[in-house]
């Protein structure tokens, strides 16, 4: 037998979400008294944050000023080893989303008296709740910011009750809402929230609106595949008639729907007591009279059953016992969550590449390559050349004379005098600068006799200036005389006669080793980097996550994963709801992608 925390002895767990624990507790008293009470306590990795502890004793101290019978009484607030939690009215029935839950599966449309006078209820105690005064009788502008029909309980009784204040705000309170952060369910906010707006009484007849609309025609007026797109819809877009999804909704339901989702809040209803007077209305026009005991019969059908406890739920109970009383080793509850793990945010290595990878990653180091090959060509063209030496100058104008002579279509009986002359008038253009320009240049000219094949007449570039050996010019030619280079008799491949036809001068460059020329190198361009984008897990309640394979945690995650670019296969498991599914999420460059998946619908 454990020792129970404080006064209450836990039985089963009622409810996880992603914030906190809801348990069936018995508290018990003297001469044998016991009544059923629910336990909240925040899950134990959010009791270290500051924000969520304080949102958490936000509500006990909120929701125990309120005293209506449509709003879920608080009967204490308690700590036990550093975990607060909550004690509250034990509501024996089924929220709306469950309703709306089996009604589904079942195919079954639910009854339209019914919800509306649930949600007339519904609207009183929030009217209560913004009419609350402080301790002054001034108004505390409460507002509750988070109406859904996870909020909205049907007792077995037949009354409606408002729950979860944990969000609420008083308008002169003194906690502010992080700028940028939307606290709630973003398919339940009217548009001046979603803004940033301040927020008054008007946003959650808003609310009550979507959850009217949702549990008459079976979905929301508003629906996507994300947040983003879910806001969008919100903000520009107008729900689609009622009458066309139920036809037997009356003119009047449709009138007050309208009103209640009015996207200007000042064409909205100023209350929520307007929206009830209206709803009450409405039911007196349709001749229903709802009483307890239909409510109470309405609750009864579609409430979800409960599994009877047995040995592994108590042992279950036992070690929370423990863990909270700091009698024993924390144990967590069977099925509640996955075992603790390491860090939340876990940095996963890249994918195994695939065809389009490569492709891309080619392509992109193509064009990488091209643009630097490119842009170092353009930078070596417009960059100043260094100036020529004067040897080297020389040498490259007496190659160009050389070259540009043309062999003379001379006879055997052609004369070494008429070759040199018409030689010498082929090289008249190329004007050499004097010998004094030239003082390391030396050229020797010496015609070779006609026996050998090939006759070359060489110039060799020597360390020593040595002087320069010029044939005398013709007495017409004016100062500076050009250098006449007989041309030596050649022998053509081709020519099956031995004579000589023409003379080929070769002249000698200096070693490129004394004169050489820097050379610019271009750098290989980078190659490209891996970049990572963010991915953002909203899943409610819990789920244990997988990233290709790899296990990343259970969330809620402290931080989103940062994934590399491309695709990724996500997997949620809840063993509790007993659900199992994989999602491909693509990743884009330092961009952002939000998976959002609400597992308890």
């Amino acid at each position: 037998m454990t020792t129970p925390i404080g006064k209450y002895k836990l039985l089963r767990l009622i409810a996880s979400g992603g914030m906190a624990e809801v348990y069936l507790a018995r508290q018990a008293g003297a001469a044998g008294f016991e009544k059923l009470v629910c336990l909240k306590r925040i899950l134990p990795h959010l009791a270290r944050d500051r924000q969520f502890v304080e949102m958490f004793l936000n509500e006990a101290r909120l929701a125990a000023r309120l005293d209506h019978p449509n709003i879920v009484s608080i009967y204490d607030l308690g700590e036990a080893n550093g975990n607060y939690f909550i004690a509250m009215e034990f509501i024996d029935g089924p929220s709306l989303r469950a309703v709306a839950k089996r009604a589904r599966e079942r195919g079954e449309r639910l009854p339209i008296a019914e919800v509306v006078k649930i949600v007339s209820m519904a609207a009183g105690g929030l009217h209560y709740a913004h009419e609350l005064p402080d301790a002054d009788g001034k108004p505390l502008g409460l507002v509750h910011r988070d109406i859904s029909p996870d909020n909205i309980l049907v007792h077995r009784n037949g009354m409606a009750k408002v729950v979860d204040f944990g969000i609420a705000k008083a308008a002169n309170s003194s906690g502010r809402t992080r700028t940028g952060a939307l606290k709630g369910k973003v398919a339940y906010m009217p548009p001046e929230q979603l803004r940033g707006d301040p927020l008054d009484r008007r946003a959650d007849v808003f609310a009550l609106g979507v959850v009217l609309y949702e549990m008459v025609a079976g979905r929301r007026p508003w629906e996507g595949d994300s947040d983003v797109s879910l806001i969008g819809q919100i903000m520009t877009q107008e729900p689609k008639p009622l009458s066309t999804l139920r036809s037997d909704a009356p003119a009047g339901l449709t009138a007050v729907l309208d009103r209640a989702l009015a996207k200007d809040r000042e064409s909205r209803y100023s209350s929520c007591h307007d929206l009830q007077a209206d709803l009450e209305a409405l039911l007196v026009s349709l001749g229903k009279t709802i009483t307890a005991a239909r409510v109470s019969d309405f609750a009864k059908a579609y409430e979800e059953p409960v599994p009877a406890p047995d040995e592994s739920t108590g042992a279950a109970m036992k070690a929370l016992e423990a863990e909270m009383n700091l009698s024993g080793p924390t144990a967590a509850v069977a099925g509640r969550r996955a075992p603790p793990r390491e860090p939340r945010t876990t940095v996963l290595p890249p994918p195994a590449p695939n065809r389009h990878g490569f492709a891309y990653g080619a392509i992109a180091f193509l064009c990488v390559a091209a643009i630097g090959g490119s842009g170092g060509y353009l930078v070596l063209q417009h960059a100043p050349r260094p100036a020529e030496p004067a040897v080297e100058r020389a040498a490259s104008q007496v190659e160009m004379a050389a070259t540009t002579m043309t062999p003379p279509a001379a006879d055997a009986g052609s004369s070494a005098p008429a070759a040199m002359a018409q030689s010498a008038t082929v090289a008249a253009p190329v004007a050499v600068p004097p010998p004094a320009a030239l003082p390391a240049a030396t050229a020797a000219v010496s015609a070779a006799p006609a026996t050998p094949p090939a006759a070359t007449a060489a110039v060799p570039a020597a360390p020593p200036p040595a002087p320069v050996a010029v044939p005398p010019s013709p007495p017409a030619a004016p100062p500076p005389a050009p250098v006449a280079v007989p041309s030596a008799p050649a022998v053509p491949p081709a020519a099956p006669t031995s004579a000589p036809e023409s003379q080929q001068v070769v002249v000698a460059k200096p070693s490129p080793s004394v004169h050489a020329k820097p050379k610019r190198s271009v750098p290989p361009p980078a190659p490209p980097l891996a970049v990572r984008g963010e991915l953002v897990l909203l899943i409610r309640p819990w789920a244990k996550v997988e990233v290709d394979g790899q296990d990343v945690g259970v969330t809620p995650l402290n931080e989103p994963l940062m994934l590399a670019e491309g695709e990724h296969i996500v997997r949620l498991v809840n063993t509790d709801l007993g659900k199992d599914i994989t999602r491909t999420v693509h990743i884009t460059a330092s961009g952002r992608e939000v998976l959002k998946e609400i597992l308890d619908e």
